[in-house]
């Protein structure tokens, strides 16, 4: 389960802070919350395209996430940045970039958790 992230100190807090993922159609930055929950938060400019254009955009980046976080343990503040070439590309391509990304994450939580410190 997540919710939305819609605060310009929270976005600044994850850009600035977070761990940041590269791929040709997204940049994913996510920083550990602390909270219950995970919250997303999507920006989508006009560079991408249309009004149409950038929903479908962030429609299709909510059910990849959606998908992802269902049954998760993970908590963190997520925000992708989608970049001009996400417009055309399909919704597997975006899809797999946000499953490895979390792949990624979900391991090193899980790492980090069964560290002990001395």
């Amino acid at each position: 389960m997540y919710c939305s992230l819609v605060r310009k100190g929270d976005f600044k807090r994850v850009f600035d802070s977070g761990r940041k993922f590269s791929s040709r159609y997204l940049v994913i930055y996510a920083l550990p919350s602390g909270l219950d929950f995970s919250r997303l938060g999507l920006a989508v400019s006009r560079k991408i395209g249309n009004a149409v254009t950038r929903n479908r955009v962030k429609r299709r980046l909510r059910e990849s996430v959606r998908k992802r976080l269902a049954g998760s343990s993970l908590r963190c503040d997520i925000v992708i940045v989608a970049r001009s070439a996400a417009a055309e590309a399909a919704f597997a391509d975006l899809d797999r970039m946000v499953a490895k990304t979390f792949a990624g994450l979900i391991n090193e939580n899980n790492t980090d958790s069964d560290r002990t410190i001395i």
